[in-house]
């Protein structure tokens, strides 16, 4: 019998029909994922010999390699660039929202995305963050990407309306209601702008 053309089942195959459940599902099982490519589930480990947790970082490397900038633009200032990468990051993510917890429950280890964090450090380095402090600094841009990410997929009412004058709450939802736009987007934008605004005010004058 004649082999054939090309293989039946690739690394970038399980992992894109693996982002596909999560997205479905909210939650990645492998036996269902080996039905879902038509082969058994010991055919998965030809390709991804770590199992789960190896698929779940080859999908953060999907999603990385498209949104998490791994190179800075020529005259880009340390603001401009974490801006830019917090913006596609978010983007990326806010996509596929079902992956965030699954994501953030192992250690980051995927080049693609480690490569995207080494660039954010460095032009945080070279922006004045020292060492004791610069991890935190992308420690809070990351749970910010994240958290907003996660808001992209809430429901569009998040907060019930009492439909009370004397609520401040409802007015502000109906207010924001009568905005263009996205919520969760403009929310986003206004709250890396300030974060941004508090990272400047730790930098050496």
């Amino acid at each position: 019998m004649a082999r054939p053309l090309k293989a039946l089942l690739s690394r970038d195959a399980i992992l894109r029909a693996a982002l596909d459940q999560i997205d479905t599902t909210g939650t990645l099982g492998l036996p269902a994922l080996a039905r879902s490519l038509g082969v058994s589930t010991s055919s998965l480990y030809h390709h991804v010999k770590g199992g789960r947790e190896e698929v779940l970082e080859g999908v953060r490397g999907l999603l990385s390699a498209e949104c998490m900038p791994a190179h800075r633009l020529p005259g880009e200032s340390w603001r401009e660039f974490t801006e830019r990468w917090a913006l596609s990051y978010r983007a990326g993510y806010a996509a596929h929202p079902a992956a965030v917890p699954l994501l953030t429950t192992q250690t980051v280890s995927h080049p693609a995305t480690l490569a995207s964090y080494e660039t954010l450090a460095e032009v945080l380095h070279e922006a004045g963050f020292g060492d004791e402090e610069l991890l935190h600094a992308v420690t809070v841009l990351d749970n910010f990407v994240l958290g907003s990410a996660l808001d992209a997929g809430a429901p569009v009412e998040v907060w019930a309306d009492r439909g009370s004058e004397d609520s401040a709450l409802s007015r502000a939802l109906r207010a924001t209601r009568a905005q263009p736009g996205d919520r969760s987007q403009r929310a986003f934008r206004l709250g890396l702008e300030s974060l941004l605004t508090g990272l400047e005010r730790l930098l050496p004058v």
